[in-house]
């Protein structure tokens, strides 16, 4: 019998309790607790229990100019069934080279399965502050984007809409490099490698962030994947409020010379927010469009075959959304955020109602749900629509930070 996979935590551990008898090296991390229940979606009546606590351990390292960082997580679950994959791969994300194996008991993917130990090594960088640059070496998080919905620009690791817990951006294996221009500006240039280095699997960017005008402006362009990308957004304060515009243009395959179909879409979200009562409520309003989507529930099941699906990741159905949202401070220590996703076309929703508590200065108490509203499949199992098929869910959660 194999036994590699369950000695790679272990020793893995053992080199986190050497190193952290290094002199000045910083140690955080955190350790949660997380119980669920989620209805099957598409109309079903089936409720599946599913319980996780997250341990990471975060390891930091400055040496002059020099700053090494690296992070570890172990993901132990029950349920029916225990969750043995991240976000149905094998891997957190497309963008590493290598990678452990992710799911360590059971060895093998089981459905039947109820316990189930995740690891995740999310960060392994090296950050270099030269005279006129930062350079980053490794496993990183690399992210962008104003919007609240959906990003268009964040290709590399954006979250679906509704995911619980975004606390972290899962990290990808690449080298960055940044180049101050001036007071609010900047440009930066990135490579990111895919499966063992894969060109056709790889990705890289130019971004520009530059103040004019009194707005923030970026302007990207990259590929990732054989697709290309082109976008920006700017974001400026006026009357108390503060609003934003984010678009990107992909073309499919551009890059591809086995003769693939290229098929261009764009997207774009606006919107703008606001606080009143000295910052204790605040809410936002954004507008997002969606080119590749469907303008009629019939042809849902056909646009997740085109390339923007397939090839670009896109994965709301629709064209023309609404994201409301809103913040209370109840109390310094207890806050309250609503939000939701409305499909205008269908018309669907998606809701989520949560709450969180700082209940000590390590440790927050949070609690909410997400539901779908719309129409369920019919007896055709056709969808009638989009929000209507997605599956709800109900949590608690606890938290602990060191």
């Amino acid at each position: 019998m194999n036994h590699h996979p369950v000695r790679i935590p272990v020793l893995l551990l053992i080199l986190l309790f050497a190193v952290a008898q290094v002199q000045g090296l910083g140690i955080r991390g955190s350790l949660k607790l997380r119980i669920e229940l989620t209805n099957s979606g598409d109309g079903g009546g089936d409720v599946h229990f599913t319980a996780i606590s997250p341990m990471r351990v975060m390891l930091s390292q400055n040496q002059g100019r020099t700053r090494f960082d690296l992070a570890y997580s172990l993901s132990p679950s029950g349920g029916d069934p225990a969750i043995q994959s991240f976000g149905g791969e094998t891997s957190p994300s497309p963008y590493r080279i290598a990678d452990l194996k992710g799911l360590i008991i059971p060895a093998y993917t089981d459905p039947d399965a109820s316990i189930s130990i995740l690891q995740n090594l999310d960060r392994l960088s090296a950050k270099f502050r030269l005279p006129f640059a930062t350079v980053t070496l490794g496993r990183q998080a690399v992210y962008w984007g104003l919007s609240r919905s959906v990003s268009p620009t964040d290709f590399i690791a954006p979250f679906q809409y509704g995911t619980i817990d975004t606390e972290y951006r899962v990290g990808v294996d690449a080298v960055r490099s940044v180049f101050p221009t001036g007071l609010l500006s900047e440009i930066e240039a990135g490579w990111l490698f895919g499966r063992d280095a894969d060109i056709k699997q790889s990705g890289g960017w130019t971004r520009g962030r530059f103040y004019i005008l009194q707005s923030d402006v970026t302007l990207l362009a990259g590929f990732f994947r054989e697709n290309l990308i082109i976008g920006g957004s700017a974001n400026r304060a006026f009357g108390g409020a503060t609003g934003w515009v984010e678009t990107a243009v992909v073309t499919t395959d551009a890059l591809s010379k086995d003769g693939s179909e290229r098929d261009s879409y764009w997207s774009l979200s606006a919107g703008f927010e606001r606080s009143w009562l000295e910052a204790t409520l605040s809410g936002y309003l954004e507008y997002h469009f969606n080119s590749a989507g469907a303008a009629d529930p019939d042809d849902y099941r056909q646009v997740q075959t085109e390339p923007a699906y397939t090839q670009g990741d896109v994965y709301l159905l629709g064209r023309h959304y609404l994201a409301p949202g809103a913040s209370f401070m109840v109390t310094p220590l207890l806050k309250l955020d609503l939000g939701g996703l409305v499909n205008l076309t269908d018309p669907s929703a998606y809701l989520s109602l949560a709450g969180s508590y700082g209940a000590t200065e390590n440790i927050t108490l949070s609690a909410g749900a997400n539901m779908g509203l719309g129409k369920g499949s019919g007896s055709s199992g056709e969808p009638r629509s989009e929000f209507g098929n997605w599956p709800g869910t109900s949590f608690i959660s606890a938290a602990w930070y060191f």
